[in-house]
């Protein structure tokens, strides 16, 4: 065990951000490498921590007094927050390296590196916190760094879009913030595990309104229909490899924190058949829109946009089964979205870097100059379908069978006919991958494309590492599914 290891995952990257803020301008292009160094060394803290867990089975807690009114700053590394935090490092790690060649020409990349690092610390923070006022601040530190990203080095109308993004993510927070309030009025306490305490035998007419507070601003995280407005702008015009975070990384933690907050601290209403059902009918509206969405869109960054909305709605379709294969499936489409659509961002980065676009009507033809970069495309494409022996197979697969599952403990028709019409909504995640990949690597080629070829290497591995994870993860997922599923059980 690594002293103050879940700590130093936190504090090493808001240190490493001060001194970029310190010699940055000396520093200049290295303060990359900086990040991409110190993202690293945490890599290596969660996966000897992880490794731990899954051989001893236990959950790592650090403590820290804070204040008597809120309670202690506690962390927790488990199966499920150490999946989560295991994702989001590697992709932070990925990305930084990815960042150093596509943000070559960009001015003030000590800046971008600093905010990029309080970003992931933002981002693990919330992961790692049961004190849902610790949960709180970091969940907001989530936000800022990257508002002022998207402000500064987005595209378009990239104030506007920065501004609209900031005030819908804010307005879910302060909503979630009343939730929070309310859970305290009624338990006494912020601790997720003694709330769960005081809670238990409480009236669900009390919990109700509580649930739903914290919920609607999750809610808003991921993008759930009708609250994802924000995203198709945000993740369109912010700067590719804050793209690439934001989709896979930073909107998942919403449905993260959903299974942690409801299934631990409202067990109650978390298996009440109503509430689940409501769950998944706003699940497969989320999945349909996206999907359909997607089809309409000519803008690469745009259709993963509306790619990532439909993906949401796969997770929270798992989190509403209510069962222990539905939970972990939502945890495995977390890690096999956050590989493909990182690795898909990062592609969309190469048309824009090197191609100088990102509209797909101008593209066709590219897979014989660029053989790589299509195969890596449609191989992320097919684990977004969750075609096998892709991570994305087993993703569905179990949230499919958690929610069959549910609908029939007890029998629910209505709640059948929904999960039904879900596992057909799938069909559009393979239909709108394999016609994207049609118009960009077949049929005649542009000429002004006639030089086109694989990406640099700084941008190449990044998307390759992205591409052998997922088929590796998948090929052989008992690891992820074992220490997933083994904190689940204990919320059943």
């Amino acid at each position: 065990m690594i002293a103050f290891s879940l700590l130093q995952i936190i504090v090493v990257p808001i240190f490493m951000a001060i001194i970029i803020m310190l010699f940055g301008k000396m520093l200049e292009k290295k303060c990359g490498w900086l990040s991409f160094a110190s993202l690293f060394y945490i890599l290596c803290i969660l996966l000897t921590e992880i490794l731990n867990l899954s051989k001893g089975g236990y959950s790592l807690l650090e403590s820290y007094s804070f204040t008597p009114l809120i309670g202690d700053f506690t962390l927790l590394l488990d199966g499920i927050s150490g999946v989560v935090a295991l994702t989001i490092t590697l992709l932070s790690l990925v990305i930084s390296l990815y960042s150093i060649k596509y943000m070559e020409h960009e001015e003030n990349f000590d800046l971008y590196n600093v905010l990029y690092l309080l970003y992931y610390s933002g981002m693990v923070g919330t992961v790692l916190s049961t004190n849902l006022v610790i949960f709180f601040l970091f969940f907001e530190l989530m936000l800022i760094p990257s508002w002022i990203l998207i402000g500064i080095w987005g595209t378009g109308e990239r104030e506007k879009v920065a501004l609209k993004y900031f005030l819908f993510t804010e307005a879910g927070a302060v909503i979630m913030l009343a939730g929070i309030g309310s859970t305290y009025m009624i338990s006494g306490s912020f601790d997720l595990f003694v709330v769960a305490e005081r809670t238990l035998f409480m009236p669900k007419t009390i919990l109700y309104p509580i649930v739903v507070l914290i919920l609607i601003g999750l809610l808003v995280k991921m993008a759930i229909f009708p609250l994802h407005n924000w995203l198709p702008d945000a993740h369109a015009e912010a700067p590719t490899p804050i793209s690439a975070l934001l989709s896979p990384a930073m909107i998942g933690i919403g449905g993260y924190a959903a299974i942690r907050i409801l299934y631990t601290s409202f067990p109650t209403v978390a298996f009440d058949n109503s509430f689940t059902f409501v769950l998944t009918l706003l699940s497969v509206i989320t999945m349909a829109y996206g999907g359909i969405m997607a089809f309409s869109q000519d803008d690469i960054k745009r259709l993963l946009a509306f790619s990532s909305i439909s993906q949401m709605g796969y997770m929270l379709f798992g989190i509403a089964s209510a069962s222990i294969i539905g939970l972990t499936g939502s945890l495995i489409i977390y890690v096999s979205h956050g590989l493909s659509k990182a690795a898909l961002f990062m592609i969309s980065g190469v048309f824009m870097h090197n191609l100088k676009t990102r509209k797909i009507s101008d593209l066709g033809g590219l897979a014989s100059k660029m053989p790589l970069t299509a195969i890596s495309t449609l191989v992320s494409f097919l684990g977004l379908a969750g075609v096998p022996p892709l991570l994305g197979f087993w993703g569905e697969f179990f949230i499919f069978a958690g929610a069959v599952y549910g609908s029939f403990n007890p029998i629910d028709y209505l709640k059948l006919v929904t999960v039904i019409v879900g596992i057909l909504v799938s069909i559009l995640t393979a239909g709108y991958g394999l016609w994207t990949v049609r118009r960009i690597f077949y049929g005649e080629l542009n000429e002004k494309y006639k030089g086109a070829k694989d990406p640099e290497w700084e941008m190449l591995v990044p998307i390759l590492i992205m591409i052998l994870l997922a088929i590796v993860v998948g090929v052989y997922p008992a690891p992820l599914t074992s220490i997933v599923s083994n904190i689940i059980k204990n919320l059943f």
